[in-house]
């Protein structure tokens, strides 16, 4: 997939070195048409946590955790502190997102 600049949807791009944060190193992009810089958007544009860890938080209270659970577990086993309203808006964000990924299951009633 080619890369190609948010701002003026040139092609015309070139590598400036990587963005650091919390939630890692991504390479940064500068497009020579009109001089901007940008980061690839991979879903989970201005998170401050790793994807890794939203994902989990998503998946422990679709599994049926409260939100509750979901926060301390991201404490004990990620050292990791959110609140429950964070955990709420992550799921509201990205429900579409994982119905769209996760094939339709359909279950047939046996009886």
């Amino acid at each position: 997939m080619k890369t190609i600049c948010p701002n003026c949807k040139s092609s015309k791009i070139i590598k400036q070195g990587f963005r650091h944060n919390k939630s890692g190193k991504k390479q940064k992009y500068q497009c020579t048409e009109c001089g901007k810089y940008f980061v690839v958007d991979d879903g989970f544009k201005r998170m401050r946590l790793k994807p890794k860890i939203i994902v989990r938080a998503i998946h422990m209270y679709a599994d049926g955790l409260s939100l509750s659970k979901v926060q301390n577990h991201l404490y004990q086993h990620d050292n990791v502190k959110v609140s429950r309203w964070t955990i709420a808006k992550w799921v509201k964000k990205y429900s579409d997102t994982i119905k769209k990924t996760i094939p339709n299951i359909e279950t047939e009633d046996k009886g």
